[in-house]
């Protein structure tokens, strides 16, 4: 089991580097392959992003591919609300977290799938994306993460392709976007116990040695098989989690 853990950490981590998302399902991997249960697990998970987004920025900025005008404000947002989401998420029962982690996973994949052809972009452009859109998106983004451990990319990547913003800036932004969640909202889970600090290295190393691949294939081939491929793989993991916590 801790071989396919660290088999899984690394996959994730590449799809993390390469499409944005896919860090998400790094929890139902500590849930079945290392045992964790469901706080403990998103906690660990919400941990192993801050390297994980560290990494992952370093490589884009190296690129020239975070546009700071968009990422900063979503960041602002985030800061703010990761740290009460985690809060709430440690007065949820795991059933609860479950089934609204499974909710954001199926959802946000099956944008991802048949993404909307006509893209909200009225309070894009301007101070209005800026002070009232960005920021928006950022608090969204932060609560819903820091309650269920997810990394931040799989709420705020299709939400911002949605409003119009181009796909390796959205992208760009949601790998500096999960160190900012997992500093605020990790605050609030090392308060109630929730980090398995004697799993939480090694597995971040096998996360990070993925992300330093994926982030290459995000700048030197094609993607849209990987995120399709990624996409229906969340959706199968949405499924079956939604499941075990319907009918568990």
């Amino acid at each position: 089991m801790i071989f396919l853990l660290a088999l899984s950490s690394m996959a994730i981590g590449t799809l993390i580097g390469a499409t944005g998302v896919g860090g998400v399902l790094l929890i139902p991997a500590l849930m079945y392959f290392g045992g964790l249960g469901t706080h403990e697990a998103m906690a660990t998970a919400l941990f192993s992003f801050f390297f994980a987004g560290i990494l992952a920025t370093y490589r884009y900025q190296k690129y020239g591919s975070i546009e700071w005008s968009i990422t900063l404000p979503v960041l602002v947002g985030s800061f703010v609300s990761s740290y009460g989401g985690a809060l709430v998420g440690s007065l949820a029962s795991p059933r609860q977290l479950t089934m609204l982690l499974a909710t954001i996973i199926i959802l946000s994949s099956l944008y991802s799938l048949f993404p909307s052809k006509n893209a909200v972009v009225t309070l894009k452009k301007g101070r209005w994306g800026s002070i009232f859109l960005l920021p928006g998106i950022g608090l969204f983004t932060g609560f819903l993460c820091g309650m269920t451990g997810a990394g931040g990319g799989i709420v705020s990547v299709p939400v911002m392709l949605l409003f119009g913003y181009g796909t390796l800036p959205t992208i760009a932004t949601s790998q500096v976007l999960q160190s900012v969640i997992s500093v605020s909202g990790s605050a609030s889970n090392i308060s109630s116990g929730f980090v398995v600090f004697s799993m939480v290295w090694w597995v971040t190393a096998c996360e990070l040695a993925g992300i330093a691949m994926g982030v290459r294939l995000a700048h030197r081939a094609p993607v849209a098989v990987l995120k399709k491929v990624t996409t229906l793989f969340c959706i199968g993991i949405g499924l079956l989690m939604a499941g075990n916590a319907f009918f568990h």
